[in-house]
């Protein structure tokens, strides 16, 4: 059976976008660790330059201004892209800041003890398998891997810029592998088709098929080539498109949003639950009210690859109390490095507090 997954580097321009936001949550939570912050970023290229703007909602205790907000974009910009263009220029920009203080009924609905309300109702959908070293599925961890090499590359060679996107297909007589990469006007193309192939083979056992820029050049990106949005890449963010999503975005939404922080408690109970060869697959569903504590679902699938009975897996589920507060105080989400977290899937990367393996 065919699987395809994509992945995009951090120089996508929606990826910048998630980027600038969880720097503003970074930025909200060492400046006071009962922020609650829901942002997002929108960027564009205009006539007269380039437009940033960063808005949602935040509480006034984050102490982010204007200043702050300028700072944080240019930072964040300087990290993902190289080269600017006439319609985004990165020292002609115009940064709006239009964050607004959180709604009295969310905040009022929202408690900080252990006993938290979930900052939203919605849905978050943790997953795991054995067929990787990462517990990732395997189409889409190779598309991760093959794309986190291509970032090494993108940032050292001169000739290349940050946008990318690579795309890999499984389960034929060869995995296909396609890579869009943005690059300066004047490039030598065969050899770096060279160099990405001598770096897929590495990341590949199988024969392979590789497409470069099927499209022709691509010498504007990033910005400047297409609008970016916070929250556009939920698939890339999570685990490809053979796992379901739960709907929520991640990035810029601080932990009481369960959005993120079941979602990582989701991951965190399906891992454990294969490294502890309970089953080889699983997947973790829960749901939630806002303002309420306790899920209003927990389910466990585990397709038929269980390795104990359900009395077995679920004196197991127990050790992982999903109340909002509990994940945050186990998974000290209060205390992450969220510029970090948005890169290359929230998942799957060992130095993360929800890729633990537990000792149980």
């Amino acid at each position: 059976m065919y699987k395809t997954a994509e992945t995009v580097s951090p120089g996508h321009p929606d990826k910048i976008a998630d980027l600038i936001s969880d720097y503003v949550l970074t930025e909200a939570l060492s400046n006071n660790k009962k922020s609650r912050v829901a942002v997002e970023t929108f960027l564009t290229g205009t006539s007269y330059g380039g437009l940033v703007v960063v808005g949602g909602e935040i509480s006034e205790i984050a102490n982010i201004d204007d200043e702050t907000v300028n700072k944080i974009v240019k930072e964040a910009l300087s990290k993902t892209i190289k080269t600017s263009f006439e319609d985004f220029q990165l020292n002609n920009l115009t940064i709006q800041n239009e964050l607004t203080p959180q709604s009295e009924e969310i905040r009022s609905a929202v408690e900080d003890d252990k006993d938290l309300g979930a900052g939203d109702q919605g849905i978050m959908v943790g997953y795991a398998t054995n067929e990787t070293k990462s517990l990732m599925p395997e189409t889409f961890d190779i598309s991760r891997n093959i794309q986190m090499s291509l970032w090494d590359i993108q940032n050292n060679d001169e000739s290349l810029d940050l946008d990318s996107k690579v795309q890999v297909t499984t389960g034929g007589k060869k995995t296909k592998v396609v890579i869009s990469t943005q690059h300066k006007k004047d490039i030598d193309i065969d050899g770096l088709r060279n160099n990405l192939e001598e770096m897929i083979g590495k990341l590949v056992n199988d024969d392979f098929q590789f497409d470069l820029n099927p499209s022709g050049s691509f010498v504007k990106g990033g910005p400047a080539g297409d609008t970016g949005l916070t929250g556009r890449k939920i698939v890339v963010d999570a685990y490809g498109p053979t796992v379901p999503v739960g709907g929520g975005a991640f990035s810029g939404k601080d932990p009481s949003k369960v959005d993120r922080s079941a979602a990582y408690a989701a991951r965190h109970l399906a891992k454990n639950i294969v490294a502890h060869n309970l089953a080889e697959i699983c997947q973790v569903r829960i749901a939630y009210a806002i303002g309420k504590a306790e899920p209003y679902e927990l389910s466990i699938e585990t397709f038929n690859t269980s390795k104990k009975n359900d009395l077995v897996l679920n004196d197991f589920v127990s050790n992982f109390d999903m109340m909002p507060g509990m994940i945050i105080e186990r998974l000290d989400l209060l205390n992450v490095n969220y510029k970090k977290d948005t890169l290359f899937s929230h998942f799957g990367h060992d130095d993360r507090n929800w890729e633990k393996i537990e000792d149980l």
